[in-house]
């Protein structure tokens, strides 16, 4: 009787541990996913200001890519020229 006691708690402290385990582990993702995103957004300012000074006639790869990043993450349809204008306002 001891021994399967014994086995019944030790099962719920490893499921208790790999609960508090993948809940470790989903948090350092999504930090991960919130600093590259920024990532994203802090390597487009120079495009998103140049896209704002053309007027929207040009259009730099890295602004490119953080509006993709900002539509998929934000599920928005802003137009390019508001996302360029928050991107370049953010660290305002």
């Amino acid at each position: 009787m001891k021994s399967l006691l014994f086995v019944l708690v030790t099962a719920l402290s490893m499921n208790a541990m790999a609960i508090e385990i993948t809940t470790t582990v989903k948090l350092s993702q999504k930090e991960a996913a919130e600093s590259e995103y920024n990532k994203i957004l802090d390597a487009a300012v120079d495009d998103a200001a140049m896209f704002i000074a053309t007027d929207g006639e040009v259009l730099g790869p890295n602004l490119a890519r953080a509006l993709e990043s900002v539509r998929y993450v934000n599920r928005t349809t802003a137009p390019d020229m508001k996302i360029a204008e928050e991107i370049l306002n953010r660290k305002k």
